[in-house]
């Protein structure tokens, strides 16, 4: 089971799509036959998780090391399709890595539907079933069959949702509202914020909340913890089992996570590599020794010996140096075999090296790199605004709170003034004191038009 942050999720997308050029082996021909469960209309994968969460409601952390989803694949090897009814042949490949290394590469065979056994398709409704039962269909983002590739598989990804949060619970006021304390941010600025509930031994307070929640922490912890992978794979052999598969479980306690294509594609192209490196510093080693001979046996012969005018007066047969002329063209054939040798190995590493990259440094695959760099860009500069803006709402936020303080002091002043006045009014009237300041208005307005002292008094 893979995990992936919001910066993996633009290019996940192309793995089930037909731009899946240069991620590993796979017929085109083929294409035509995966089977898409669940798909997505959005643009991208990024986009699409965006407008799950918001549809949903759906409360997360949006922080760029948030994981924001999760992949599974399903799938087993060539044997197992074969025995479901599927034909495969040897696609002249090997593999360079794994328990199978050396084995032949087997491919699928599928020209039409009717090549597809009734069985196989059963097998991946069930493990669509699974899925839909283990993480919630509601949850599934994406979730396709590949028969284009050298094994199928349905790959899918969803989002870790859960009902219940543990959320951190904040000090309130006698009115109900979060107390909020003054801090002191990354960039230097005061500001102010919610005030954390501590227990007696000083710690932070939690809540258990209901809702629906992105919480990729507390999904694996419910299924299982630092288990759940094994967990996930024990009930997936069960649940296969009882419907009839004959599928192994695997090596128990297995934590290996799945990988892509392109991942296994290059770890296979580099054991190759690796291969051929081998051998081009064995022939290399082998022309070394080869020219070393040469040179050798060159410097041993004196140039004079091997030309027939002067035989009798060095006293070598003439045959004997024509076997000496043999032997050092002999040599030299050797060395120019070699050689071209050497050069077809470095040009097929270079063939090799140049397919791994092809994947990189293709002009489409580079201008979508580009985009993806400016949308980066962008999203950069959006984001520091908001944050700016965040900021500045956050200062007036106080100033305003500031100055509503400042305005209910200066209001309970002047009220306790008009208080002491009224009450002198009233004693030198000789009235009872209201109760309210606003029952002093009708008395002020007998004083300011010039009532009679009896007027005061039908108020008392």
């Amino acid at each position: 089971m893979s995990t992936f942050k919001s910066g993996d999720l633009y290019n996940i997308g192309r793995e089930n799509s037909e731009e899946r050029k240069g991620t590993g082996n796979y017929d085109k021909a083929r294409t035509v036959f995966n089977h898409e469960y669940v798909g997505y209309s959005e643009s991208n994968l990024y986009q699409a998780v965006k407008t799950r969460l918001k549809d949903r409601k759906i409360e997360y952390s949006n922080k760029k090391n948030t994981n924001m989803m999760k992949g599974l694949v399903f799938t087993s090897g060539p044997e197992f399709f074969e025995s479901l009814g599927m034909k495969f042949v040897d696609s002249g490949r090997v593999y360079q890595t794994g328990d199978k290394k050396g084995l032949s590469v087997k491919v699928p065979v599928i020209n039409g539907k009717e090549d597809i056994p009734q069985a196989v398709t059963y097998f991946f409704d069930s493990c669509m079933e699974f899925l839909k039962d283990y993480v919630g269909e509601e949850n599934i983002l994406l979730s396709t069959v590949h028969y284009d590739e050298d094994t199928p598989h349905l790959q899918a990804y969803f989002l870790p949702v859960v009902n219940q949060a543990r959320k951190k619970v904040f000090e309130k006021d006698s009115e109900g509202n979060i107390v909020k304390v003054k801090a002191t941010n990354k960039k230097g600025v005061e500001i102010f914020v919610p005030k954390a509930l501590k227990d007696d031994k000083g710690k932070n307070v939690y809540e258990i909340v209901d809702g629906l929640f992105l919480n990729d922490d507390q999904f694996s912890k419910q299924k299982g913890g630092k288990n759940s992978y094994r967990s996930m794979l024990n009930s997936f052999h069960e649940f296969i089992t009882a419907r009839g598969f004959n599928l192994d479980r695997g090596k128990i306690g297995a934590s290996v996570e799945h990988k892509t294509k392109l991942e296994w594609q290059i770890e296979e192209n580099k054991a190759e590599l690796k291969e051929l490196e081998q051998q081009k510093e064995s022939i290399t080693k082998k022309i070394k020794n080869s020219k070393d001979s040469l040179k050798k046996a060159n410097k041993n012969i004196d140039e004079n010996v091997l030309n027939p005018k002067y035989n009798a007066i060095r006293g070598f047969n003439k045959n004997d140096v024509e076997k000496l002329k043999d032997y050092s063209s002999n040599l030299t054939k050797i060395n120019n075999i070699q050689n071209d040798e050497l050069m077809s190995k470095d040009e097929l590493i270079a063939e090799l090296m140049k397919q791994i990259k092809s994947f990189r440094d293709s002009d489409e695959i580079k201008l979508r790199n580009q985009k993806l760099i400016e949308q980066h860009g962008i999203i950069k500069k959006l984001t520091e605004e908001v944050g700016k803006l965040k900021e500045l709402v956050n200062i007036l936020e106080n100033n305003i709170e500031s100055l509503k303080q400042k305005f209910d002091v200066e209001i309970n002043k002047w009220k306790e003034k008009f208080k002491t006045i009224g009450k002198a009014l009233c004693k030198k009237l000789g009235i009872e004191p209201k109760q309210n300041l606003d029952d002093y208005k009708p008395l002020a307005e007998k004083v300011l038009y010039g009532r009679s002292k009896d007027d005061y008094e039908i108020e008392r």
